[in-house]
């Protein structure tokens, strides 16, 4: 059974990470301007917007800012302008010149992915057969976080190379060496901070963590609604103070936090 619905004594909260991806990729890239534009509070997918439709931010519609940003989530996920421009069904062009623009502006990201592209052709090996004559290669991709001595990555991603029918030899997935590291890094702040959040829901008995999806955390709220709203938020948003902690990283950025709630999933998503 799905539960859509409570009584009237309980609310649904929802608490969802603003831009995580975004604020990871600047955590990982440090990138000044990115690192400038998230701490300025500027929307960046109305700027990016405004540089491809060539209009003012101001008059810049709810339709065209949606769309520059699918192409910064595809973009940051390894797609390329001809596969962007497929999805959107949208001019070639108009994909390319907001990867221009995007690169333009934020430099050290070309720069961090060129550098785990690098780092991953370094480590292609043969490992193990696929069947008698097909040897299967893998390579890897380091995690964002480093040792604070060594500055070692702690960790890698090990991944299989890609064959498709079409070609002779195994090759490196741009998408996935651009994808795992941020992804990745993601799913290790939302775990991070889920413990947290567990030891915190302890002071209220008629509050339960129902469901995380991505980068958000439902609840439902049966004790003071302000009360728990204002604990979960503080202790979600503690992003920095826990990576300083438990990995020795100063964030350049902060982690904030949207909250959306109501009697039902319907009233909840309407609010988000």
């Amino acid at each position: 059974m799905i539960i859509t619905h409570f009584k009237a004594a309980h609310r649904f909260v929802e608490f969802d990470y603003a831009q995580l991806e975004i604020r990871v990729l600047a955590l990982a890239t440090g990138d000044t301007q990115l690192i400038a534009d998230i701490n300025s509070g500027m929307d960046m997918h109305t700027y990016f917007a405004s540089e491809i439709y060539d209009k003012p931010m101001s008059d810049i519609t709810k339709n065209e800012r949606r769309t520059a940003k699918g192409f910064s989530f595809q973009l940051q996920y390894g797609a390329g302008a001809p596969g962007i421009a497929k999805f959107w069904n949208v001019p070639v062009e108009m994909t390319e010149k907001y990867i221009d623009s995007y690169y333009d502006r934020y430099p050290r990201i070309a720069e961090w992915q060129e550098g785990n592209l690098k780092f991953a052709k370094s480590t292609l090996r043969c490992r193990g057969d696929q069947g008698p004559d097909e040897p299967i290669p893998s390579y890897f991709v380091p995690v964002i976080w480093t040792d604070p001595d060594s500055g070692e990555p702690l960790g890698f991603f090990r991944l299989l190379g890609d064959k498709p029918p079409w070609r002779k030899r195994f090759s490196i997935s741009p998408t996935k060496v651009k994808n795992y590291p941020i992804q990745g890094a993601a799913s290790d702040i939302m775990m991070f901070m889920l413990r947290k959040l567990s030891v915190g829901l302890g002071d209220f008995q008629n509050t339960k963590l129902l469901n995380t999806v991505h980068d958000s955390v439902m609840l439902d709220v049966g004790d003071d609604i302000e009360e728990v709203i204002f604990c979960v938020k503080t202790i979600l948003e503690a992003v920095p103070e826990c990576l300083r902690s438990l990995l020795h990283v100063d964030s350049p950025v902060g982690f904030p936090v949207d909250v959306a709630q109501g009697n039902t999933l319907a009233e909840v998503k309407s609010a988000a």
